[in-house]
């Protein structure tokens, strides 16, 4: 049997567009709970997307935070 755990972590890290580092999974028979904070609302949901694939996965509690990053527009003022 397949180690669920290594496989949602797995699919989370070869996923382009879920930042590494940045997103954790817990799972617990079957159920996986993610954490962590993200920049945009189709990260979290594609975090969840990919981890409800995983076989074994039973069910996803998202608990995600997006928050958007500093305004990148402004350029830094350097001295």
């Amino acid at each position: 049997m397949a180690d669920v755990g290594a496989e949602v972590a797995n699919a989370l890290h070869w996923d382009l567009a879920i930042p590494r580092h940045r997103v954790t999974a817990e799972v617990d028979a079957g159920v996986v709970t993610l954490h962590g904070i993200v920049e945009r609302a189709y990260q979290r949901s594609c975090a969840e997307a990919i981890v409800r694939r995983v076989s074994g996965v039973t069910g996803v509690n998202n608990k995600i935070a997006v928050r958007a990053a500093e305004d990148r527009r402004q350029p830094s003022l350097h001295h």
